[in-house]
Order: C-alpha cells, then structure tokens, then sequence
C-alpha cells in the first residue's frame, strides 16, 4: 500500500475543502457533511515523512470516511471528494503506540515489519530482546 506523506494529507484536505480549526503541535482540520456530521482530523508537520500504512488505514476509515482509491482521486483531479461515500473497510487492530515504539527503538524493526505483526507475536519480540543478557 502506497501511504501519502504528512504533505500529501494537507493537500488532500486543502481540495477536499477542509477548514482549519487550530494548531498546537499539530493542526486540526474539521469539515461538515451535507447531512450535518462533523469530521475531524489533525496532521502532522513532518512534511515529507510518510505515514505506515496502518495510521493510513485507521485515517481513512476513522477520520476522513474514505477509500483509499478516493484520497487519491482528491489528489489527482484536486476536485473533493464525492459525499457521501460508502463506508471505507475498516482499520486493523492496530498495535499500542508503546510496543510499537518499543519494537523500532529496543528490537530495530522497521515500521514495515512491525505493522505486519499482531500483538502477541509483537509482545513476544519485546520479552525476547528484553531478556537477552546486555553485552
């Protein structure tokens, strides 16, 4: 799965007619459906740094109410996306924000390789690596 950098997801929501609510570390967008439902998202300002696909995922489905294929249409034709759309599928489970730190700081894994893992599989690299003898 392609993922968009933190770039790509403010012009999207540029195009797609998002309004900017307020910015603290982040800046948070809010944008109102013609039925009266508020969506809210926040982007980051790693600019070119791009996202792992399970934060893209959960995005989508929590956040923006879109497909995939739909985010990407907004950014190609820079024309909003079309609304109401049919519910996106949604997002894994995905590991907590600790362990998957945990796992690329303590094990070195990639954010490929930890996004792949389900918690237990993810719990059991961690208590591994934890219990191997400090050299």
């Amino acid at each position: 799965m392609k993922t968009p950098t933190w770039d790509e997801l403010r012009e999207f929501l540029k195009h797609d007619n998002w309004e900017q609510d307020r910015a603290t570390g982040h800046d948070f967008f809010e944008k109102t459906l013609p039925d009266g439902e508020i969506l809210r998202t926040h982007a980051s300002r790693s600019g070119s740094k791009t996202m792992s696909p399970g934060r893209f995922k959960a995005i989508l489905s929590d956040q923006l109410r879109l497909s995939e294929a739909e985010f990407w249409e907004v950014l190609r034709t820079r024309t909003p996306a079309p609304r109401p759309s049919p519910a996106p599928e949604p997002a894994p489970l995905s590991l907590p924000l600790w362990l998957a730190q945990a796992l690329e700081l303590e094990v070195g894994l990639t954010r490929d390789e930890i996004a792949a893992l389900d918690e237990a599989e993810a719990r059991r690299l961690l208590v591994e690596s934890r219990s191997k003898p400090k050299v």
